[in-house]
């Protein structure tokens, strides 16, 4: 069974201390440390006209996005080894359980995952990582 949109804010809410979630569109953005610009996670729950590769807009579709490090962005994606890779590399950015980089921002290292289920377990160490990541770097992707 598929992890709820509504069980994965309320996880990153109770696990990381001074997170604030900007809900002001249907899109959550994970905040930390009064960092109002730069998310550490964010969850889409609609297609853009600047990204819409996952067809978000079918009921119950939600996309959970989030930063990483050069190590863990290529411990999930090994073939990729720089941008230019990573512009020819085939993902299917509307799979549904399974990590692929973000289909706009990957090249930043940010990861995708649609609906998470079985992968959840590595979503928390991962997001537990990405909210590191904003700690260390506030003022950047």
């Amino acid at each position: 069974m598929e992890i709820a949109l509504k069980d994965i804010c309320d996880w990153i809410q109770t696990e990381f201390e001074d997170v604030e979630v900007h809900d002001t569109t249907p899109d959550l953005y994970f905040l930390a440390d009064g960092n109002t610009k730069f998310p550490f996670a964010t969850i889409v729950t609609r297609d853009e006209d600047h990204d819409s590769s996952s067809q978000l807009n079918r009921e119950g579709r939600y996309r959970l996005n989030f930063a990483t490090d050069k190590e863990t962005f290529q411990s999930l994606f090994p073939e990729i080894r720089g941008k230019a890779d990573l512009q020819k590399a085939s993902f299917d950015y509307q799979a549904s359980d399974t990590f692929f980089p973000h289909p706009v921002y990957g090249v930043m290292r940010w990861v995708s995952v649609i609906n998470p289920d079985s992968v959840w377990p590595k979503c928390k160490t991962l997001l537990a990582r990405a909210r590191k990541i904003r700690e260390l770097r506030p003022n950047n992707w």
